[in-house]
């Protein structure tokens, strides 16, 4: 027997005797033939990393894998004795709606199924020896995966680095995203930071980014989202007054942004930005996932029709608030979702459609309007101007006709959001009352 085998053996004899000698007087915790519970940290590898360093990183860089790795966080826990798995982005936890774990006869490894359902997307891989390896697949894009790697009992966002002096990136910012080409648009980044811990979001006039979370490193930021939908990636870099940065977007987006501090800038009002076209009441009839044809009701309640897609974070946002005012309003309002598709199969839109509405649990209809194509669906609602947004929101008075319209979606992650349900709700109460 070697040396280092004995110390092994001896370690393994000493454990085995404490366990025996205190199994009397220590509660043993509960087992578990799945996943250990606790942090993970994962990682979506966006590009292949010798490429990504030949090709784009100067030598004082090289070390650092945040320019191609999409930091992400876990959570496994136990309820009742069920494997559940959340998302964690900053202060939101996004629980995984279907955990399945088995044995695969093949390889005889374990496997891992997490089906981010909702959105249509889902998380396949293999768990050995404290690490998940697999793939996030997003089932309406065809071949589309990413690959991830996720260790236990880690729990730090971006890798771990000091710097002496760290610049100041809080506060609100002016943002142009895609500012060197034909395409910019405009945005406002709002930072939160503490010493080197960054978070915020970016609003833009047709929603936000959600809930980001990174660092700060010296006078560079990192920020991630990945919820089962959105996977961004946000590096920059404070050149004096302004950041410029890049804007990854899953495995092929990617654009520069850059950034000036200003307390004071806003984007479009979302109330003028979607035009309607008559001021007759209105009318249409799509079908639900089960074939059956739904009209607009002509009863004489305040309606609100929300316009949307099932693969974007934002139009949950807005269901979900959706669902709030349908518990305040009860039977003063009707609501009808119109969902516009990733599938031009009408059929597996319609699967994508039951299963959502399963998933949120919301009342009112979910009527399929036809595929996400922002010019295409300007045509399915000739009453409409242009649709600049998923979600879109009308409102409508008791005759049917369109009162006003709300473009975009500003969720919880955004310092918007309370002011936005104040305004929204007064606007809604002021209808009622005529």
């Amino acid at each position: 027997m070697t040396s280092k085998t004995l110390m092994h053996y001896t370690s393994v004899v000493l454990v085995a005797t404490v366990a025996i000698l205190f199994s009397s007087c220590i509660e043993q915790p509960n087992s578990f033939t799945q996943l250990p519970p606790g942090e993970w940290r994962g990682i979506l590898k966006l590009s292949d990393p010798d490429q990504v360093m030949a090709n784009s990183l100067d030598e004082g860089d090289r070390k650092v894998k945040d320019y191609f790795e999409l930091p992400f966080n876990l959570r496994t826990a136990y309820n009742n004795e069920q494997l559940e798995v959340f998302l964690i982005n900053g202060e939101e936890e996004i629980k995984v709606e279907s955990v399945h774990f088995g044995r695969d006869p093949g390889t005889a490894k374990d496997t891992l199924q997490l089906g981010l359902d909702a959105f249509d997307t889902k998380m396949d891989g293999f768990f050995e020896d404290n690490f998940i390896e697999g793939y996030w697949i997003v089932n309406y894009k065809e071949n589309y995966k990413i690959p991830f790697l996720a260790s236990f009992g880690q729990n730090h966002r971006f890798i771990n680095r000091t710097e002496e002096e760290t610049a100041d990136f809080s506060g609100r910012w002016k943002v142009t995203f895609e500012y060197d080409n034909d395409n910019a648009y405009p945005a406002v980044g709002e930072f939160q930071q503490n010493g080197n811990k960054l978070s915020g979001t970016f609003l833009t006039e047709t929603g936000d980014y959600r809930y980001l979370d990174g660092n700060a490193y010296g006078d560079k930021l990192r920020l991630s989202v990945f919820d089962g939908s959105h996977a961004f990636l946000f590096s920059g870099t404070m050149e004096q007054d302004t950041i410029y940065g890049e804007f990854r977007s899953g495995k092929h987006y990617k654009s520069k942004w850059m950034a000036t501090k200003d307390a004071e800038y806003k984007l479009t009002d979302p109330y003028e930005m979607t035009k309607t076209t008559q001021s007759e009441p209105i009318n249409f009839s799509f079908p639900d996932p089960t074939g059956e044809a739904y009209a607009l009701q002509d009863n004489g309640k305040i309606k609100l029709i929300n316009i949307m897609g099932t693969w974007c974070p934002n139009c949950k946002d807005e269901i979900l608030y959706l669902q709030q005012l349908d518990k305040k309003y009860g039977d003063k309002i009707d609501t009808y979702t119109i969902a516009f598709e990733r599938y031009r199969d009408k059929e597996k839109a319609n699967k994508v459609l039951k299963t959502y509405k399963e998933k949120l649990g919301f009342d009112w209809p979910i009527l399929l309007g036809g595929y996400a194509d922002k010019s295409e669906t300007t045509k399915t609602f000739p009453f409409l101007d242009k649709i600049y947004s998923y979600p879109t929101l009308l409102v409508l008075d008791g005759e049917n006709k369109i009162r006003f319209i709300h473009t975009g979606f500003n969720g919880p992650a955004t310092s918007k959001f309370a002011s936005f349900k104040v305004e929204f709700e007064s606007k809604l109460d002021q209808l009622l009352a005529e």
